[in-house]
């Protein structure tokens, strides 16, 4: 496969994220026609992808730039991300005094994992300039894109069927 097809790919890809956890928030907003976790976790989710999604070509013109510093533009960039989201998914439940969801969770892990992946992969190239997590970095990010919204949906059925809060949950 040639480079540029990838990059196109790549692109394209975050396009189709963003569009596809933008249309899950406008199916959320018309089921639960009120603010509720479920749909400050899709506003988080479509608002980080499509940051990503308009960030991705210039972090990547930013980190093809030689030296470090410009590569952790890349794996920091979105790690940032990342990390504002899970903050704001978080602070925004406590702001709308709304009880976190399996949903809101279940998201927040994501971001985490994304996090944590970005981290990892950064500091094995670049510190230990090993490619251990090089697979695992190339596959888990899609595969994770992929999943997450077909889980989330799972997730938001399987709460709305028993219209318990987390936290009423955890406590039986």
């Amino acid at each position: 496969m040639d480079w540029s097809y990838i990059q196109g790919f790549l692109f394209e890809m975050g396009k189709f994220v963003f569009v596809s956890n933008f249309v899950l928030l406008i199916i959320a907003v018309a089921f639960e026609r009120k603010v509720s976790s479920v749909v400050i976790s899709f506003i988080v989710l479509a608002l980080s992808s499509g940051i990503m999604s308009a960030a991705t070509p210039m972090l990547y013109e930013i980190s093809s730039q030689p030296g470090i510093m410009y590569k952790l533009v890349w794996y920091g960039g979105f790690a940032f991300i990342d990390c504002v989201s899970l903050y704001l998914l978080f602070k925004l439940h406590e702001l709308l005094r709304q009880n976190v969801s399996l949903v809101a969770v279940v998201l927040g892990c994501a971001l985490l994992i994304f996090t944590l992946l970005q981290s990892l992969r950064f500091i094995d190239r670049f510190v230990f300039n090993t490619e251990v997590f090089a697979e695992l970095y190339r596959n888990a990010i899609p595969a994770l894109n992929i999943i997450l919204v077909p889980m989330l949906i799972f997730f938001w059925l399987r709460e709305g069927r028993s219209k318990q809060p987390l936290s009423q949950e955890v406590t039986q």
